[in-house]
């Protein structure tokens, strides 16, 4: 994909991204029945700016966490999974869509983790059942006794919450030497 096309300004890429609901022609051209003039420029960027759901208020909007910052922040990632579809759908080169895939998935992780989003650590670190789920054991000297010896699906907790526990193998060791963490 031309990583050129990614994080344009809305209207600059050619194509037309296809509409996920059908658009009647209503939708498209002026209005002749508005009840209220347009907008002006600056009444429309104090909207954008300015939060309007009902659960916020001025302490949570301040810290970045309302709900609304997060899914403006992800508006750019749909943007760009749109060229990247397009892009395979036109070029039909595997690679290059796989490779589109993958900077759209890190451009998502960025923009979560910049919301407090967190990846449980995994590998080599000791089991905590608050962390993790063990999905199987595996007999690893190479392993301490009780360890992650990998990491099956990926956790992620928000701030000191655990949204998702990891899904892990942990090692068995019968060795003498029992490991660092027990």
């Amino acid at each position: 994909m031309d990583k050129s096309l990614l994080n344009k300004p809305e209207g600059s890429f050619e194509t037309t991204v296809p509409r996920r609901f059908p658009v009647s022609s209503s939708d498209h051209g002026p209005r002749t029945n508005q009840s209220s003039p347009p907008h002006s420029q600056a009444e429309v960027a104090s909207s954008i700016d300015t939060p309007t759901c009902s659960s916020c208020n001025a302490d949570s909007c301040n810290t970045g966490s309302c709900a609304h910052e997060v899914v403006r922040d992800l508006l750019p990632v749909i943007d760009n999974l749109d060229r990247a579809i397009l892009t395979g759908r036109h070029s039909g080169d595997f690679d290059e869509f796989m490779s589109s895939i993958e900077v759209v998935r890190n451009q998502l992780f960025d923009t979560l983790t910049q919301h407090g989003l967190r990846e449980i650590p995994g590998t080599w670190c000791p089991f905590d059942t608050c962390h993790h789920v063990a999905v199987g054991q595996e007999d690893d000297d190479g392993h301490p006794h009780g360890s992650v010896v990998d990491v099956v699906e990926q956790g992620y907790r928000f701030g000191e919450r655990v949204l998702r526990p990891s899904k892990v193998i942990v090692s068995r060791n019968d060795s003498s030497n029992p490991g660092e963490f027990e």
